[in-house]
């Protein structure tokens, strides 16, 4: 059994308003209006399904927005065991300027208490032991639920030999590096954010990636947009690339990079074909207009053009 658990514990109703022309201080009306199950994990989430692989996603939600949650879970056929609380989910708004291409995002912060952790650790570990292949930890914390949450997570899949990708940012990323998870998954800043510095050049990117792995992360991914992406692993260093591409958005790019990952890993791909198929899905979710999404004929044609280079890590 290949199937894969995503995590997500600050879920979200996305909201994305498509208006011609934003125009600040003034009434703008929407063109077109979408709802969605949303989150980095529903995301992976959506990507693993559309490659054709099991998925089951968990996390904890509350309120009539977590229902309403649930509901898009269902619509979409996504297969789901929510932990349901009295707080209520959180909605994250994007509004789409079509005239410019811009993204503007209004981003609400959701709370939570430590028990609700608890006892969604308690779900977690029920179906760890109902045959999980791999399982993908995505996104921000609730407020309230402790830095290291992830940790707890992470070891608690490595005690059953289960690979754990994480994909996270700031301090809860920093704890998570502490319980050595099989993937991280920073964009540039985020790295820079780890180490408080710029990093200028691939060469200092790859170092840093480097020191990371020092410290027991198996392999460490690095999202550069336009530029492809690295992949740092004990005895090697990938890079990938690929030709110039219409970007229509690149929201969720990145979950979408995970999930064609966590999906070739999960059907016993090696690493490097893994990684090339997340950086193929990645990239064909910039190139459509929905987010956290991948075209299944667009994503063949990107395939066959990302160039993979290979370099020991000296």
């Amino acid at each position: 059994m290949n199937k894969i658990l995503t995590v997500t514990l600050n879920p979200a109703i996305d909201v994305r308003y498509n208006i011609e022309k934003i125009e600040m201080g003034n009434v703008n009306r929407t063109s077109t209006i979408e709802k969605n199950a949303g989150g980095k994990g529903i995301n992976v989430s959506r990507v693993i399904r559309q490659l054709g692989g099991a998925i089951l996603s968990t996390g904890i939600i509350g309120g009539y927005t977590g229902k309403l949650f649930l509901s898009k879970l269902d619509k979409d056929s996504i297969e789901n065991s929510f932990l349901e609380t009295d707080f209520e989910t959180r909605t994250c708004i994007a509004a789409i300027d079509k005239s410019t291409g811009k993204i503007t995002e209004f981003l609400e912060s959701a709370e939570g208490k430590e028990k609700d952790f608890e006892k969604f650790l308690e779900k977690y570990i029920s179906i760890l032991e109902n045959g999980i292949k791999l399982v993908c930890g995505s996104g921000s914390l609730l407020k309230g639920i402790k830095k290291d949450s992830y940790n707890i997570l992470i070891n608690e899949a490595s005690k059953r030999e289960i690979k754990f990708i994480l994909d996270t940012s700031g301090e809860t990323l920093v704890e998570g590096i502490k319980a050595a998870p099989f993937l991280i998954k920073p964009n540039q800043n985020e790295l820079e954010e780890i180490f408080k510095k710029k990093l200028n050049t691939i060469d200092e990117i790859v170092n840093a990636a480097r020191i990371i792995v020092k410290k027991g992360v198996e392999n460490v991914m690095v999202t550069l947009g336009e530029n492809g992406a690295i992949l740092v692993t004990e005895n090697e260093v990938y890079r990938a690339t690929f030709p110039k591409v219409e970007i229509k958005n690149t929201v969720g790019s990145g979950d979408s990079t995970i999930g064609g990952f966590a999906y070739g890993i999960a059907e016993g791909k090696s690493l490097e074909e893994s990684f090339k198929l997340g950086v193929a899905c990645g990239t064909t979710n910039a190139m459509l207009d929905t987010t956290g999404s991948i075209d299944l004929e667009i994503l063949d044609t990107v395939l066959n053009n990302i160039k993979i280079e290979k370099a020991p890590n000296n």
